[in-house]
This record gives C-alpha cells, structure tokens and sequence, in this order.
C-alpha cells in the first residue's frame, strides 16, 4: 500500500490491483510541478489498475469535477448521490447514506455525515479504508448550546453505526477552524472505532495542525497517527 496526500481531504490510495482517489480538489497551486502540487493529470491515471474515484459530497473543497477528464475504460466513480453530473456516463455510481455497492472485487459501504453528503467505508486486497468526507464533531466557538449539543448527538450517534468495523486506515477531519476543539473528533473516533492508521485531513495548508493533533493523541497506544507536511507528499509505504 501506497498512500499519497492530494490536499484538503485529498488522498490516493495504491494497492497492488487497484486505485483510489477520495475527495480530489487541486485549489490554486504556485508550483510548477504537478505533483509537487498535489495535483493530477489525466495521463497519471495506471493503466494496470483498476481505479475507483470518490466523492462524498459537493462542496468545493472535496469534488473537482476535473476529476471526470480521468475517464478511462478501468476508471468508475463513486458519487454521493446528490452530484450533478452533466454528461453522464455509464461508470458513475451513485450512493446515499446506508448503502452497499459491489464492483469487481471492492466492497463499499457507505454511512452519513454530520455536514452534507457521506462516508465511504471499502473493503479490498485484504484492506478495509474508513474516508470520512465531512464527518466530524462540528463544535463551533459561535454558536449556541443548543447548538453545540445537537451537533455533539448527531456525530455520537453517526460513530456508533461504525463501530462494528474493524478499519485499517482512517482519513478523519481534524480542522483548526474549530479552534480548542479541532480535536475533539478525532479523538473520539480513535477511542470508539481504533483504526490501525489514523490519517488527519480537512486542514488545507495548515500542517502543523497534524503534529500538534499526534503530540495530543500521544498516550493512545497501538494507534499510528500519521503527520503531514506538503502537497504530492507520501505518507504511507508498505
């Protein structure tokens, strides 16, 4: 396994036979370089692989509908099914929350989101990969408590339809948007589900955000918690 880090809440996953692309979203790059950026081109598409590409929601920050140039005879899309699409094509599939889809030898299952959208859940080569989209305890500073305690609900009762997977890798938000609780849930999701690998995302550009999440999550043994640091870089190798 191979993982790369996209942006945002952008990752590539590589197993031996096939590959998965979640939430690809390129934003404005300075560098030159393609990969130095995050960035993919059509032509970095394998031909040798099967490639599955996934969407949880439509937010900006998490569909980029460059991704739909990719198209290739071993290409499917897996879209959270509110997405439009304008030309539709026969390798696009479309999910809600709560559902199941077999394609070849991946199995994917899919859960809600305490924003918009869903989770994706895929089982394959003997991996089982957890990529949030845009579920998290969302505790923001401004609202009310009112506010605050529904939100903290919704993401307890979400988690708790997940606990019955054993995962291998998670991707899981952990925004300093939230301020003191960017962590918040993270933390819970490591203590309920206990991936092998937890991968932070949903911080743009602020890397620090992943040591500063680690150097918390210190005294949660037999969890790896991986760090970040650019765009294009690769963060996981087996």
């Amino acid at each position: 396994m191979k993982i790369t880090y996209l942006f945002h809440s952008g990752f590539m996953v590589e197993l031996d036979n096939n590959l998965f692309i979640f939430d690809y979203f390129k934003d404005n790059c300075k560098k030159n370089r393609y990969r130095d950026c995050g960035q993919l081109k059509p032509e970095d598409m394998p031909k040798d692989k099967n490639v599955y590409i996934f969407v949880s929601h439509g937010h900006y920050d998490h569909y980029d509908k460059e991704i739909l140039t990719f198209n290739a005879d071993n290409v499917n899309y897996i879209f959270y099914k509110e997405i439009r699409v304008k030309n539709e094509q026969d390798n696009i599939y479309y999910m809600n929350p709560y559902e199941t889809l077999i394609i070849d030898d991946i199995n994917i299952k899919t859960y809600g989101s305490t924003d918009e959208g869903i989770s994706f859940l895929i089982s394959a080569e003997s991996k089982t990969i957890f990529h949030a989209g845009d579920l998290n305890w969302w505790h923001w500073e401004g609202e009310t408590p009112d506010e605050k305690e529904y939100a903290k609900k919704a993401f307890l009762s979400e988690i708790e339809k997940i606990t019955e997977n054993n995962i291998d890798i998670a991707f899981f938000p952990v925004d300093p948007r939230l301020e003191h609780a960017y962590y918040m849930g993270g933390e819970y999701f490591i203590e309920k589900i206990k991936p092998k690998i937890f991968i932070p995302m949903h911080f743009q550009d602020v890397y620090d955000v992943t040591d500063k999440f680690k150097k918390h999550m210190s005294n949660k043994t037999g969890i790896e918690i991986l760090t970040i640091h650019e765009r294009g870089e690769i963060i996981y190798k087996d």
